[in-house]
């Protein structure tokens, strides 16, 4: 008989990413979760972190817990201060050492959340919640040069949604209400977000029902001509939709084929491998 002892004491290893040859992931080898390295072939992990330091369990977190940057020679991890959850980003060297705050502690002000990131240009896409006001934004940041862009602010979430091949424009989103989600089109250069789709707020009518739409996660496609969409409008259990630009108001079902397993359930999330 297995004695309850020997599962909850199971080591975790977690979020690994292959960077040159190098496994990168986290781990409670220590007792408390870090960040480690090992070759690929096999090692002893290597910690990357100070012991004093503990990082939470990426699968508790809004975005990614950390990012691999070789070109730099860096880990941006995202870490909190005794676990009150206000996460900052840090810049430590893939040998090892005391991490040190990214974009000259920009982002001190911010619970911080590290959404996506685009290694072969060194840059991160972050969505931070104000600590003194009702307030959320997003930003792009480069790690190369310290630039920040702010993509959005609102006191409606402002998360990014997804970003063309050359960075110059990006969707971000407002959310009311579950699946109540509104789009817009940032674009480099101008100062006014274009609105791409759902009912903002502020248009609302008096007892006006807007059907939820879930729209989130999406990719430019068909030479930036459309976009490729995570929702709910045409399916319960969720789905993909198409949404071309010269055509707004005319979003049509994407057909997912090839499942390979069988039964209900929904889709829960769509990444772009290749």
């Amino acid at each position: 008989m297995t004695r309850i002892e020997a599962l909850l004491s199971a080591r975790l290893f977690l979020a690994p990413q292959l960077v040159d040859k190098r496994v990168y992931f986290i781990s409670n080898l220590s007792g408390q979760m870090s960040l480690y390295g090992m070759d690929e072939g096999g090692s002893v992990p290597e910690p990357l972190l100070p012991p004093h330091i503990a990082l939470q369990n990426p699968e508790l977190m809004n975005g990614k817990s950390f990012q691999i940057f070789p070109r730099l020679g860096l880990a941006l991890v995202m870490i909190d201060n005794n676990g009150d959850e206000n996460y900052q980003p840090m810049l430590v060297p893939l040998a090892g050492g005391f991490p040190e705050p990214a974009f000259d502690n920009f982002f001190a002000p911010f619970k911080t959340n590290l959404i996506e990131t685009f290694v072969e240009d060194d840059l991160a896409i972050f969505w931070v919640e104000y600590r003194d006001q009702p307030l959320s934004a997003s930003f792009k940041a480069n790690l190369a040069t310290g630039e920040i862009v702010k993509l959005m602010e609102t006191k409606y979430g402002g998360f990014p949604a997804g970003m063309n091949e050359d960075y110059s424009k990006a969707i971000v989103l407002e959310a009311y209400g579950a699946g109540d989600h509104v789009a817009y089109l940032w674009q480099d250069g101008k100062e006014e977000l274009e609105l791409l789709f759902g009912v903002p707020l502020a248009q609302r009518q008096p007892g006006q029902q807007v059907p939820p739409n879930s729209f989130s996660s999406s990719y430019f496609v068909q030479d930036e001509q459309a976009l490729l969409f995570f929702t709910s409008l045409f399916d319960d259990q969720y789905g993909l939709g198409l949404l071309r630009f010269d055509d707004l108001g005319n979003p049509c079902a994407v057909t997912i084929t090839g499942q390979a397993h069988e039964g209900t359930g929904e889709l829960n999330a769509f990444e772009h491998l290749a």
